[in-house]
């Protein structure tokens, strides 16, 4: 009886050291053995956001020049299947070659659907080439990315899924991926009426998503309501600085969205291509365009830190510190960045040398455009 027992724990002691090895076995699989992506199915509501209802404030809707600029995307019909589907694909990372990086990898909801590192790191787990721009009321933008290189939305949401460096799908390939997936044929026939799924609706799912990305309620929005009667008395200098003509903000950062359509040469070196990175020149191959980048919109810019087409600025302070101080003389320096104000071509940066207090309060009033929704809204977030 006493040598049964024996052998009964001698057996269990060997059951539990084969399971233990198996364990481990599992926790560090080898080549024969690759790691399996576990699969989230997404948790959507029961009725659907209404994001087809979302529209922006009538002042926007009525201002020429926004209408002028929002011309190519305003008529793009945004259905609420269309769009839950887009929130779908954009935080779902088995649209990535090895089902680990998603959009929202490098958009962070909690930084303004841009990133908070100077260079975001994809696939290969390599530092992209530069800072990632954030998403918000892209209806307005017609050309997209830092060098301005792909014309609408539906054209540029598919280039990073096929990026080798940042989410490294092969198009053809990614239909039958989803295909795979348990989710996809239900969230399809909704939102295109059949559930054959293609990478042109991949595309304009995403595209309806992102322009439901509207950035519209700050507290500068709340004071153009109330004469400003909500700003602190550094956030109304701040706002008189910037509006004033002397230090210029508003000349390229301008309109309710503050921002611009075109592409400026900032000064930040002389040589952008000998730096490492000449924008827009390096598609042209024009001197002129030696590091001429797109102006970003000034909205929830306090989220979306660090700053410039590299990263190079961590603080909103650094910013500002080098447009006062610090812009590099340029050929070809635009010329709202020139000591005259016009014909920028080969002339002497303009210096404004404000004070410590008036730089802090173009701070305190650039953190004023930060939206007070955004962060916070679900229907924006990940579903997963």
């Amino acid at each position: 009886m006493a040598r049964s027992r024996l052998w009964s724990q001698y057996g269990v002691c060997v059951l539990v050291l084969v399971l233990l090895h198996a364990c481990k076995k599992n926790q560090e699989p080898t080549e024969d053995a690759p790691v399996v992506t576990t699969v989230k199915a997404p948790n959507l509501p029961d009725s659907l956001f209404a994001y087809s209802a979302l529209k922006f404030p009538d002042s926007w809707l009525n201002d020429s020049a926004l209408q002028l600029f929002g011309a190519s995307g305003a008529n793009i019909e945004i259905s609420d299947a269309g769009a839950t589907l887009g929130r779908v694909l954009f935080y779902d990372p088995m649209l990535s070659a090895d089902g680990m990086v998603s959009c929202s990898s490098c958009h962070l909801q909690a930084h303004g659907f841009g990133d908070n590192t100077a260079r975001s790191i994809g696939l290969t787990g390599e530092p992209s080439r530069r800072n990632t721009m954030p998403l918000a009321n892209l209806r307005y933008q017609r050309r997209l990315f830092w060098d301005a290189r792909t014309v609408g939305l539906e054209n540029q949401v598919l280039e990073p899924i096929e990026h080798p460096d940042e989410m490294g799908m092969v198009l053809s390939d990614l239909p039958d991926q989803l295909s795979g997936l348990p989710y996809y044929r239900t969230l399809f026939q909704a939102a295109f009426g059949d559930s054959v799924i293609s990478t042109d609706r991949i595309a304009t799912a995403l595209g309806q998503f992102i322009r439901c990305i509207r950035v519209h309620s700050s507290r500068y929005d709340e004071g153009l309501e109330t004469d400003f009667a909500n700003f602190s008395d550094s956030e109304v200098q701040g706002r008189e600085l910037f509006f004033n003509g002397v230090t210029r903000c508003n000349q390229c950062h301008s309109g309710l969205n503050f921002f611009s359509t075109q592409a400026f040469i900032n000064g930040l070196e002389v040589d952008y291509a000998a730096a490492g990175d000449a924008g827009i020149g390096e598609l042209t191959g024009y001197a002129e365009d030696d590091g001429r980048f797109r102006t970003v919109s000034l909205r929830n810019i306090g989220m979306t830190a660090p700053y410039m087409h590299d990263g190079r600025f961590e603080t909103l302070r650094d910013v500002v510190d080098f447009y006062s101080d610090s812009i590099a003389w340029h050929p070809y320096l635009d010329e709202r960045l020139t000591v005259t104000g016009v014909d920028g071509d080969g002339q002497e940066p303009y210096r404004l040398a404000l004070s410590s207090s008036e730089r802090e309060a173009l701070v305190d009033f650039l953190l004023t455009l930060n939206d007070t929704v955004i962060q916070d809204a679900w229907w924006l977030g990940d579903p997963f």
